[in-house]
């Protein structure tokens, strides 16, 4: 089994953070509408995490914090360097700590589960995986290094170079 590539990733990436900037997005403006998000199978669980306390930080609604952390998750894979790559796994090691901190909330604290913040929590999961391969199997190449690794050689070029008899 090869190493995916990096667009691989950076594009696996792009797409669950824009399906997590589509989540947060919904959970904010119900919020902010509604009273709560709509439960897709039924329920009063989104109702009951979004009435409480704790959905909302110095009177900011913590969705606001999930858009503002998918957004900075999706603008690291417009770039191939390990800046952009680090920075990416920072912000998704945070939301997913993040993630575990609200759903210990949701379990224990508030006592019901609203599944548009387990969507969102697994989105983060995900995305804390995909971006620790990213900086994991592509750190200390740079951008065009690791475009050219696009054939599928798993980011080993130099394997596939001849050797040469000295």
């Amino acid at each position: 089994m090869n190493f995916p590539s990096e667009r691989i990733l950076r594009i696996a990436i792009c797409v669950i953070a824009a399906i997590g900037v589509g989540v947060a997005t919904y959970i904010f403006i119900a919020d902010s509408t509604a009273g709560s998000p709509t439960c897709l199978v039924g329920g009063g669980g989104c109702e009951t995490v979004a009435k409480s306390s704790y959905s909302h930080i110095a009177g900011i609604n913590i969705a606001i914090f999930g858009i503002i952390g998918w957004i900075l998750i999706l603008a690291t894979v417009f770039f191939a360097n390990d800046a952009a790559r680090l920075g990416g796994f920072l912000v998704a090691l945070g939301g997913f700590g993040f993630s575990i901190y609200l759903t210990y909330l949701e379990i224990w604290k508030i006592e019901a589960i609203c599944q548009w913040c387990v969507g969102s929590a697994v989105l983060m999961t995900i995305l804390f995986g995909l971006n620790a391969a990213r900086l994991v199997g592509y750190a200390g190449t740079d951008g065009d290094r690791a475009e050219a690794d696009d054939d599928g050689s798993g980011g080993s070029a130099a394997l596939n170079e001849p050797e040469t008899a000295t």
